[in-house]
């Protein structure tokens, strides 16, 4: 019985780095593209991570915003805030990441929303 339990520990210390080391890293700059109902935006997003800690910043013709959100697995999520028209809008990007591209939805804070992709560059 004894030996059992080695072999099974054994075979759990195998599989347990792999799966740490197996943590999406989402660290870059990206080509990021907002789909919606008045047309295409392409944006550059860069982003930096620390374990499930997402920083990063869009930039637009229209400036740079920083944000901060999170990763898990293959899920990320950020907030942006930003001015329009004299008032703040919080801008909600949920998404899923595979490899070098990511998808995902925006909710233009009860205002509309849209799909987006984004690909490594």
């Amino acid at each position: 019985m004894r030996n059992r339990s080695i072999v099974l520990l054994g075979i759990m210390c195998a599989f347990v780095p792999a799966a740490l080391a197996a943590q999406t890293d989402v660290s870059g700059d990206w080509n990021m593209t907002f789909q919606t109902e008045q047309g295409d935006t392409e944006v550059s997003l860069t982003l930096e991570q620390d374990g499930e800690k997402l920083t990063g910043s869009i930039t637009s013709d229209q400036g740079t915003v920083e944000f901060e959100g999170t990763i898990s697995d293959d899920k990320v999520k950020w907030v942006l805030e930003i001015e329009a028209e004299g008032q703040f809008l919080e801008i909600t990007i949920d998404g899923t990441v595979d490899g070098d591209a990511m998808t995902g939805y925006a909710d233009f804070g009860g205002f509309g929303g849209g799909n987006w992709t984004a690909t490594r560059q």
